[in-house]
């Protein structure tokens, strides 16, 4: 990501929650909240009125999801699925007392901003690379007291001193942790470390919400041809993998206890009743863990 420039990938998950959205088939699964608020985002830059008048194209719908089972099948829907199970991860940790939410490298979700007004007792932190925070405070006129939007670059500052250092951050109240999609660009001693981290800032009873990528050449990843060629060619391996059955394992070792997992699979029935209009995406899958 270019130091000027929103993510790419923020702009492709609204893309995606969007495509879903205009399905008759999956008609309720996107609210219409988060509908709203993903187009509000997407005219807010140049960037992502292109992104809106794709979507709102006719052609683009029709050629959308061929290229999706060339690169990696299932994926828009995947979006929706993976944010519906951190929603109800987030909303059980509110229920159960937590007080305090924290996202690693939030992109333009929106979860945190429609939580915060529900719950004003409640801290929502986000971290994210300044330029995508700036797109959506600008977007969704951030500016309530108990959320908290930091522009730091992660790969460039260290989350403790980050977090030790804004005032809004108490290291007293139980959290939850949110990580979407971004595990699997770090390596293997940086998510590791993360965990030990996120532990040592909150303790015991500390929730971490967070998505793993299974390795590609697995038989539970389905990454298309196109996909794999790209990362070939331009010499970009996944940086961490984990095959879901050796999630627990992993977990325990990071001295945390697993409380949920799911991949699409698990997702596609808790959330989609009239069923999958299309494949499911396969790889990526999703943890709830909590720490000992």
């Amino acid at each position: 990501m270019k130091e000027e420039q929103a993510s790419s990938t923020a702009f492709t998950v609204l893309q995606g929650i969007l495509l879903t959205a205009s399905k008759p088939i999956y008609a309720g699964v996107v609210a219409e909240e988060v509908e709203a608020a993903a187009r509000e985002i997407l005219a807010a830059s140049e960037e992502g009125r292109r992104r809106l008048q794709q979507v709102e194209s006719p052609l683009y719908r029709t050629l959308a999801p061929l290229a999706e089972r060339l690169a990696l099948p299932g994926f828009a829907l995947h979006y929706v699925l993976r944010k519906r199970f951190i929603e109800e991860a987030a909303l059980k940790a509110l229920a159960d007392g937590y007080t305090q939410v924290v996202s690693l490298g939030a992109g333009f979700d929106t979860l945190e901003w429609r939580l915060h007004r529900q719950h004003p007792e409640v801290t929502f932190i986000e971290i994210d690379h300044p330029a995508t925070s700036a797109v959506k405070r600008e977007a969704l006129k951030v500016s309530g007291e108990n959320l908290h939007l930091l522009a730091v670059d992660l790969a460039e500052h260290d989350l403790e001193a980050v977090l030790r250092d804004c005032t809004a951050f108490d290291p007293a109240r139980p959290t939850l942790y949110i990580c979407e999609g971004v595990l699997v660009y770090l390596p293997p001693d940086a998510v590791t470390g993360l965990f030990a981290t996120l532990k040592r800032l909150s303790g015991a009873g500390t929730r971490f919400v967070f998505t793993a990528v299974s390795p590609i050449g697995s038989p539970r990843n389905n990454t298309g041809p196109l996909l794999r060629l790209y990362l070939a060619l331009k010499n970009e391996p996944l940086a961490w993998n984990l095959e879901q059955a050796d999630l627990e394992a992993f977990v325990t070792l990071q001295g945390y206890r697993l409380i949920d997992q799911a991949n699409d699979a698990d997702l596609a029935p808790r959330y989609l009743p009239g069923g999958p209009a299309g494949p499911l995406h396969q790889g990526e899958f999703l943890a709830l863990a909590e720490a000992e």
